[in-house]
């Protein structure tokens, strides 16, 4: 095995916890949406929330890197993001790219909007939740093409299947 399909073996790893941590929190922040009035919110479900957001925005920017790895080990012209993208929908990794393009979009704004706008705060959580199935079935779809292309198999850890089961 190569050098760089060890780098993408170790990044499948990492996101495959990365996804287990979103979709925990997704469960968690779920027990409270839709927020009807974001003032209203504890100090508990403002946590939650901001791992929430943490934990998506960490989840998108590392699969984003793992397709870039994928399309540098199968010899595709890096150098602009979107030739990464176009290879990745060709691949059926993403559904579009500006599918993908949107989903970074929602990552950003939730990340740099320091509005208090509860109407705001309401529709990039909410967005954010959609896209977050998105996010789910890309890394899926990695692993699958990981498997098939490089025989790279990702088994969760014990500890991660112990989450999982919480």
């Amino acid at each position: 095995m190569t050098e760089h399909l060890r780098l993408i073996a170790k990044q499948l790893e990492n996101l495959e916890k990365m996804n287990l941590y979103l979709a925990y929190s997704l469960g968690r922040s779920r027990m409270f949406m839709p927020i009807e009035n974001w003032d209203t919110l504890s100090n508990e479900q403002h946590e939650v929330l901001a791992a929430l957001r943490v934990r998506f925005s960490e989840f998108q920017e590392h699969l984003s890197k793992t397709m870039r790895a994928i399309a540098i080990e199968e010899e595709v012209d890096t150098t602009r993001f979107g030739s990464v993208l176009a290879y990745m929908e060709k691949l059926e990794v993403i559904v579009s790219s500006e599918r993908w393009k949107l989903i970074r979009e929602i990552k950003n704004a939730v990340n740099h909007s320091y509005n208090n706008d509860s109407n705001q705060l309401k529709e990039f959580f909410s967005e954010m939740m959609k896209a977050s199935q998105d996010l789910f079935d890309a890394h899926q779809n990695i692993i699958g093409f990981c498997n098939k292309a490089y025989g790279l198999i990702v088994s969760p850890s014990a500890e991660q299947k112990k989450t999982s089961q919480i």
